[in-house]
């Protein structure tokens, strides 16, 4: 459901934002090479903090690429990283991964 509004959010106020295309081209990029898969992949919390490093990890492997939209991109997604508590990371012992990987 969070998914569905934030798409619509998405449509109705892209009228808002102006951008030029080569903006839009890199926008796009960044989405569908980086963002799109974490982002259908955030349905169980019991996996959102290994997806979440993974994430940050594929930002970093797109320094190559751009280094100013990864410095960009790794400031606003380290501002959302509050929720990596203690209480948190108990979360990561119940997700598939292999052993060597949780510990």
């Amino acid at each position: 459901m969070a998914r569905a509004i934030y798409s619509l959010k998405l449509s109705l106020f892209s009228s808002q934002l102006k951008l030029n295309t080569k903006d839009k081209e890199t926008l796009l990029e960044v989405c569908t090479t980086i963002y799109v898969k974490p982002w259908l992949q955030c349905i169980l919390e019991v996996k959102a903090p290994y997806k979440d490093l993974c994430f940050l990890k594929s930002l970093e492997a797109y320094e190559k690429v751009h280094e100013s939209i990864l410095k960009a991109a790794l400031q606003k997604c380290s501002q959302h990283l509050w929720y990596f508590t203690d209480e948190i990371a108990v979360l990561a012992l119940f997700d598939d991964v292999e052993e060597e990987t949780k510990l």
